[in-house]
């Protein structure tokens, strides 16, 4: 493959990995409305959705550019 090629099927590869991403994101969210809905309470919540990666990370970043609305 030349470097073209590579940019390319990178560039695919992080393209499907985003909607998987959006996929979770927002399947996250339906399991937290539910949560909400059945009295959990939202500080539980919270501290459940927490991510237990390093917040610093670009992968962290990423995903708050991705989930902000």
């Amino acid at each position: 493959m030349n470097q073209l090629d590579l940019i390319r099927a990178a560039a695919e590869d992080v393209a499907a990995a985003r909607v998987l991403l959006r996929e979770r994101v927002e399947a996250l969210e339906a399991i937290v409305q539910s949560a909400l809905e059945h009295g959990v309470p939202s500080d539980q919540v919270d501290e459940a959705k927490s991510p237990s990666w390093n917040v610093a990370t670009p992968t962290a970043d990423e995903h708050q550019a991705l989930t902000a609305s």
